[in-house]
Order: C-alpha cells, then sequence, then structure tokens
C-alpha cells in the first residue's frame, strides 16, 4: 500500500515498485493515479454551482474563443445593461452585442444569445433549464446541442458546472494532458474524447477529474513545452521521452 506515502515519495515508491524488466512493461498513469496524485498536488476539489443553467449557458458562448477574464467581464456587462436573462431576449441584437463587446465576436455572439433565449423561453415557456437534470446524460447533452453554437464542450461545461452531472468538458489542456498521458489514441478527435474520459471515471469523480488535467495543463503539462520535471505524473507519462532526453541519451547525441 502506497497510500500513507507523501506524494513525492510515492511517485518514487511506483517506478521502483514498477520498473521495466524483460516481462514487465514501463508503468502507465491511470485515471486513480490523475485523481490520487494531481488531487493531492491541486485539489481538494470540490463541486459547487458557478451559475443557474441558462445563465451558465449564456456565460459559455461568451466564453468562446476568448480569455475567462474578458468573459467574465462581457456576462457581468450584459446583466448590468439589461437587469435579467428574460430582458436580453427582448433586446435588440445590436444593443446586446454592445454590451458584450469587450469579449470579442460580439457580432457573431449577440445573435446566437438572442437566438438561444427565444429557443429556450419558445420551446419551455420560461428560461428555466433545471428540468436537465431530470434528464438521462445523453438526453441532456443533445438537447443542448440542438442549439445555436452549442457543441460537445459547451453542452458538458453546462450540465457539469451548473447542475453536477457527470459530463465531461473537454478543452484544449484536458484533450492535450490526456493524449500525452495515453488515455486515447492519436485519431480521437476533441468531440470523441469527451466520452472516452467520461468513461475512465466514476460519474462522482468526473468534476475533479477534469479540474485537475486542465489546472496540470495551465500549470505544468503546457503546449508547446511541458515542465516534465515538476511533473507528479513523468514517471509513467509515456510522452515524457518526446521532451526529456537522459543523461547518456544526450551524451550519444552530441558524439
Amino acid at each position: 500500500m502506497l497510500e500513507w506515502l507523501p506524494s513525492s515519495e510515492r511517485c518514487m515508491a511506483k517506478v521502483r515498485s514498477a520498473t521495466p524488466t524483460r516481462t514487465r512493461r514501463k508503468p502507465r498513469v491511470t485515471a486513480s493515479d490523475v485523481l490520487d496524485l494531481l488531487g493531492e498536488e491541486y485539489g481538494p476539489i470540490v463541486w459547487k454551482p458557478r451559475y443557474d443553467a441558462v445563465s451558465e449557458l449564456v456565460f459559455t458562448v461568451l466564453s468562446q474563443h476568448t480569455s475567462d477574464v474578458n468573459s467574465e467581464r462581457a456576462f457581468n456587462n450584459l446583466l448590468g445593461t439589461f437587469g435579467s436573462l428574460e430582458a436580453v431576449a427582448e433586446a435588440d441584437v445590436q444593443k446586446i452585442a454592445e454590451a458584450i463587446w469587450i469579449g470579442g465576436l460580439s457580432r457573431v455572439k449577440a445573435p446566437r444569445i438572442k437566438e438561444i433565449l427565444r429557443q429556450v423561453a419558445q420551446e419551455r415557456g420560461s428560461l428555466d433549464m433545471s428540468f436537465l437534470k431530470e434528464m438521462p446524460l445523453d438526453e441532456a447533452k443533445a438537447w443542448l446541442k440542438s442549439l445555436p453554437g452549442i457543441g460537445p464542450k459547451s453542452a458538458a461545461v453546462i450540465l457539469c458546472f451548473s447542475l453536477g452531472m457527470p459530463a465531461m468538458p473537454v478543452d484544449t489542456h484536458v484533450y492535450r494532458v490526456s493524449k500525452r498521458l495515453g488515455f486515447f489514441g492519436e485519431k480521437t478527435t476533441l468531440g470523441q474524447s469527451h466520452d472516452a474520459l467520461e468513461a475512465m471515471v466514476k460519474p462522482q469523480e468526473v468534476f475533479a477529474f477534469h479540474v485537475l488535467l486542465i489546472t496540470h495543463g495551465r500549470r505544468v503539462c503546457k503546449a508547446p513545452r511541458p515542465l516534465c520535471h515538476r511533473c507528479e505524473l513523468a514517471w509513467g507519462c509515456p510522452s515524457r521521452e518526446l521532451f526529456v532526453q537522459e543523461p547518456s541519451r544526450r551524451k550519444r547525441n552530441k558524439s
């Protein structure tokens, strides 16, 4: 049992206990290792709702192709200007664009937001989207993806962050780290990776798994050059040799 060891010693113990021999494969990082080792590094990870579902929906549209800071400013300015999303649904598109301009792509996002709110209100009779929590996960995803501009990632963000459902949001950080760790093949697309990663962990672990991977991608497993010397998972990362050369190998290359 390794659980009682400190994180750094546990990593070394994993390497020693899994040192490759003629009959033993190299150690590989598992989803449990991510939850365990990165959980100690960045945790504890506790879920709490960020916004209600329709607010999360609008925020997600605003966050597309921009920074978290600017999308939050745009969202706050939108609500500050109109007072409610019900008022946004009735507002002039140009006025919406002016309210969200700081988030970028306002001419694209403004009509999209208005149409999404109109479609939700028309179909449901209000902007209350709490009904999604009562639906099977696949059906809730499909309903959200029927809205303009909402793809697999946006749908997963809304369901996971707002309603606590076990949908796995996969952004570029999560995708990059997961691919480097060998959690799916090179031919797996970003869209396909959501289901692949969801299947690797228990439903109650999906949120933490997402947060740990995205945090690791931002702080350590960066693009284009990851900080492998700081990585808690380097001992079992199949991509490590692409970025770190052992001293003996560097010496041979120089000669």
